[in-house]
């Protein structure tokens, strides 16, 4: 009887431990098999819903890099910004770049997909070169919601609806664009986007190495102020469909969503697509805002070849307008500079090299430039550049070396 008793413990204990071991096998299978698969700890983006987060080093944008002056628009899918290094910049601005609230979420209830935006970041790493990303907060399931959304409606012929992209930029903003209709699923977006990308090691995107640390409230929303045409004879490029109060609040409430993920972060305040007096009206309506005032990190100014009299890309009128409004402690950067007045690549390069000296006399932090070649002449931007004999890149780096 003693005997069979202790064969049965025997039995049971052999029972116990088996059922153990495939407890503890399971649970490392799931771990390193099931979870790696999932995303949660290597995959770098997510063709899901929702691109997975992870936590790892903090990483932080090097000093050579904040000491240069200069960048360039970019864009596409294939953009590596290898010809952003081959003219000396650092810097890239892509243009409209795949921060657009419509792309990266279906619905306030839905999850972000960063997919496009990874690979985005992932591109210009690759060369090591920052980024500095525009934020469109429009989406035409959230505009739907606005009392009369039709108002905020652009033509149909607008160059970056999707299906007006002759350019390949791979990216798009949606045909409505007013102020979002949702604040709150709009500021939660924002947080989102923010927390993924600043670098500081915690819900970061997988393989994080360059931060992103400059974020751009939207893209010249006075470039069509006071100029707001019926749809049928609207111009072909119109980012906002508001005015300046409006903005004002578009403004404010971007900045407290970045700097409530990310208080190291520095916000722009959009570029003034020039510096003639309606466009600096707009901006001197913004900062009626008291809140507005204190709401950007950044001064911005565009000059599409429009700085004739002055050769310093606006820099000079836009801190003017800035002065007048009380600002007087903010660097101001030129997001989009090109000085084509000439009729070959010597001569632009020559009004170029003039402009960008002139600028950072003037007060300019970092400038980025519009074209890669000199010779570049198209008048419609939104087609590509057919390309150029001048030689484009050892004039850039001239100007770069000179002035960085």
């Amino acid at each position: 009887m003693d005997e069979n008793k202790q064969n049965g413990s025997r039995v049971w204990l052999w029972v116990f431990v088996s059922l153990l071991v495939l407890i503890v096998a399971g649970f490392l299978i799931w771990f390193f098999v099931v979870k790696d698969r999932s995303g949660n700890e290597k995959n770098s983006t997510s063709t899901a819903a929702s691109a997975t987060a992870s936590s790892g080093a903090p990483v932080s944008i090097s000093q050579k890099i904040l000491t240069n002056k200069f960048g360039w628009l970019g864009g596409g899918a294939e953009d590596d910004g290898s010809t952003i290094i081959d003219r000396g910049g650092a810097w890239v601005r892509p243009h409209p770049g795949s921060f657009v609230w419509d792309a990266m979420q279906k619905s306030a209830s839905s999850e972000i997909d960063f997919t496009l935006a990874d690979q985005e970041i992932q591109n210009y790493s690759k060369n090591n070169v920052a980024i500095m990303v525009t934020i469109w907060p429009f989406a035409d399931w959230d505009q739907q919601k606005l009392t009369n959304p039709v108002a905020c409606k652009v033509g149909d012929n607008d160059e970056f609806l999707s299906k007006n992209d002759k350019k390949g930029r791979g990216a798009y903003i949606p045909q409505y664009r007013c102020n979002p209709s949702d604040w709150v699923a709009y500021q939660t977006f924002v947080q989102k986007i923010v927390e993924r990308y600043d670098g500081d090691g915690v819900n970061d995107m997988p393989g994080l190495v360059m931060p992103v640390k400059y974020w751009e409230v939207m893209n010249e929303p006075d470039l069509q102020y006071q100029n707001n045409l019926p749809q049928a004879g609207e111009s072909s490029l119109n980012f906002y469909k508001q005015g300046p109060d409006e903005y004002a609040q578009l403004l404010v409430k971007t900045y407290q969503a970045v700097k409530k993920s990310d208080t190291n972060a520095n916000v722009l305040i959009a570029g003034a697509a020039g510096a003639d007096s309606r466009m600096l009206n707009f901006y001197r309506q913004v900062f009626t805002n008291a809140e507005a005032l204190t709401s950007f990190d950044i001064g911005n100014v565009h000059c599409i070849s429009n700085d004739r009299m002055t050769h310093d890309f606006n820099v000079a009128a836009y801190k003017k307008m800035l002065s007048d409004a009380g600002v007087t402690a903010k660097p101001i950067w030129v997001t989009e500079a090109e000085a084509f007045y000439g009729t070959t690549g010597e001569e632009n390069y020559q009004s170029t090299k003039t402009s960008v000296s002139g600028a950072i006399a003037a007060g300019a932090e970092r400038i980025f430039f519009t074209r890669y070649t000199f010779d570049d002449f198209r008048t419609d931007m939104s087609k590509t550049n057919s390309g150029g004999t001048f030689p484009s890149a050892e004039k850039y780096l001239e100007i770069i070396q000179a002035n960085n």
